[in-house]
């Protein structure tokens, strides 16, 4: 795919070559199968490519007319359909797909283009900027704007590298960390914004303007059955999984052993051997030394199952969560996840290997393969009693339980009198590393509340931009490896036939997570789809924790990291945190790497706001 990125000079100043080179040069990095740029008096944009089809290699980036000039990243996974109504040539690539339906529909070609993209088209006799992002999100797209100028690029190192000193940091990006609430538009760096998902942008006249052009409902599927529902589940996946495929650069995914990343593993594996191709398999195990139980045995059996898949177990026994933070920072463009060190073992591992385009299993348990805890409670506060009777026994039966068992899970265990006398606290505000000063001040914008009906959070995710951060995340990281993300599981396609399926479908034939479950008998071996125990994604996660917990100490009293104890973190909770359970760790370790994420952005001469003391 591709990196781009631009600069407008709103007041008819000319973009200097300095400043041009300079943007170009941070994002070098990205330019893996070439680069190239366009000049133009107060306009600058650029393309760096990571091709997905060798042919790709041959496009002109950027591609400019007389009358316009595109920069893209994009996979188009309706070309024949775009093809047809624009009556573009075979073998048009996905970008000049781009411009005849730009030429055909202008800035509504949006609504007809499914795929992944980001992409810029600037009209020069019109003198006009529109920026687009796909549905979903799956590519980043920052951007700056201020009366003079307006900035854009896939990552925010190119975007601040030509943005005007000085940088500021965005402290509620702190919130965000910690409790995944926040505006989703909103990055480390003040007025740095992204542009989320299913949003289109246009500047013109000096002033900017955005509009969502994808409002998800649901009513497109009704189902008779369950069957019904989960064999088209099943051609779904099959579909946005062969949407990802059509490369000729080799195909790996990170396989867990869990339930969503042996469902795409196999399909995977099955499209792969048709075409008499591999599949190349990453597994985070535990070390041959140390002690513990890991996901070796559920992986093995996929890899029974499937012998095209060449393995790779990745142990990362020289790395833990308190190196190379600055790094990974470097990469995520964000504060790192706690795991992020087994994160990027698995991509060095696939580089190693030469894959071009690495699948992931993630956003599956956000929805696709929800467990349904609540959905018999909810159906019971809804009055549907038939139904809720029907699950239970179902339950019952397929656990050889008695159905007063099951009642108490998956009713009496989801009211707050019995949380209560269960000693289970609802979330806090408490048990993270920030002041509780930090965090009163932004106490209204986080919401604590937990998840009970998953259609509601998951349209409010995809309504707000939210449920696009992290696959985004994942495709500027990986492509720096030089390797393209595919996460089929978030698929806008698969997102919308959630919208219109039943509750009861999570809980179907007294299942948890039944809804991939049933949808890939025949597709995952029994042993997989059938467990009920899940591994840690980093099986030895607390060993390493503890055995680096001692600098935890170092960094509360270094002077290095003064200014983010002053301003944002708490020394007695870092304290606290250090002897407690596993959550705590984590929460420990979010600490120390916004100390240090914070310390780098002091170095590089960010400015401070705010004295919580």
């Amino acid at each position: 795919m591709s990196a781009i990125y631009g600069i407008i000079h709103k007041n008819g100043d000319p973009v200097s070559q300095e400043t041009a080179h300079t943007m170009a040069t941070a994002m070098r990095h990205r330019a893996i199968d070439g680069e190239g740029s366009w000049h133009e008096g107060h306009v600058v944009l650029g393309q760096c490519m990571l091709t997905f089809k060798a042919a790709d290699k041959t496009q002109r980036i950027p591609l400019v007319t007389d009358d316009l000039v595109i920069v893209a990243d994009i996979r188009i996974d309706n070309s024949p359909y775009i093809r047809k109504l624009t009556n573009s040539p075979k073998d048009a690539t996905d970008i000049e797909l781009l411009l005849a339906a730009f030429r055909t529909w202008g800035q509504h070609c949006v609504y007809y283009l499914n795929g992944e993209f980001a992409f810029c088209i600037w009209e020069r006799e019109h003198n006009r900027l529109f920026l687009a992002t796909d549905r979903v999100g799956f590519k980043s797209l920052y951007y700056y704007d201020t009366p003079d100028v307006f900035i854009f690029c896939t990552e925010q190192k190119g975007l601040l590298a030509a943005k005007p000193l000085p940088h500021y940091f965005n402290e509620e990006s702190l919130i965000t960390y910690h409790f995944r609430d926040g505006d989703p538009v909103a990055t480390h760096t003040k007025y740095v914004y992204a542009l989320l998902g299913g949003y289109g942008l246009t500047l013109e006249d000096r002033c900017i303007r955005q509009v969502r052009y994808w409002n998800p409902s649901p009513g497109k599927y009704s189902f008779d059955d369950g069957e019904e529902c989960a064999w088209e589940m099943r051609k779904l996946l099959t579909t946005v999984v062969k949407n990802r495929i059509s490369t000729d650069r080799p195909i790996g995914i990170t396989l867990s052993g869990g339930l969503d990343s042996s469902s795409i593993a196999c399909l995977l594996a099955k499209e792969l051997a048709a075409v008499n191709k591999p599949l190349y398999a990453f597994s985070s195990v535990l070390p041959e030394t140390a002690q513990g139980k890991d996901e070796r045995a559920y992986i093995e059996r996929i890899l029974q199952h499937c012998p095209n898949i060449i393995p790779t177990f990745v142990d990362a026994a020289a790395f833990g969560p308190f190196d190379d933070i600055s790094d990974a920072f470097n990469h995520d463009e964000t504060f790192p996840n706690p795991f992020f060190y087994m994160d990027h073992a698995i991509l060095r591992a696939a580089k190693e290997k030469g894959v071009g385009v690495l699948f992931t299993g993630y956003g599956g348990d956000h929805w696709v393969s929800w467990q349904g805890h609540t959905v018999i409670y909810n159906m019971l506060t809804a009055g549907r009693y038939q139904l809720v009777y029907q699950l239970i026994m179902e339950f019952a039966e397929q656990e050889q339980r008695h159905p007063f068992q099951i009642v108490k899970r998956e009713l009496a265990a989801q009211t707050s009198i019995y949380r209560a006398l269960r000693g289970r606290r609802r979330k806090s505000l408490n048990g993270t590393a920030l002041r509780k000063g930090f965090i009163r001040k932004y106490r209204q914008m986080i919401d604590l509340r937990p998840v009970t009906d998953v259609f509601e959070t998951m349209m409010d995710n995809v309504m707000s931009g939210r449920v696009g951060q992290l696959p985004a995340m994942l495709s500027n990281r990986n492509e720096a490896y030089g390797i393209i993300s595919a996460v089929p599981l978030l698929d806008r396609t698969v997102l919308e036939y959630m919208m219109d399926v039943p509750d009861q479908m999570f809980v179907y034939n007294g299942h948890k997570r039944s809804l991939i479950r049933h949808a890939m008998e025949g597709i995952v071996p029994d042993e997989v789809l059938w467990r009920k125990d899940k591994g840690k994604y980093s099986p030895d996660f607390m060993a390493r924790s503890l055995a680096g917990i001692s600098r935890a100490d170092a960094i509360t009293q270094s002077p290095e990291y003064a200014l983010a104890f002053e301003k944002y973190l708490s020394k007695p909770a870092m304290s606290h945190l250090a002897a407690g359970t596993e959550l705590s760790t984590i929460r420990l370790i979010q600490g120390i790497i916004c100390s240090k994420v914070i310390s780098i952005l002091q170095k590089n001469g960010y400015l401070f706001e705010g004295n919580f003391s």
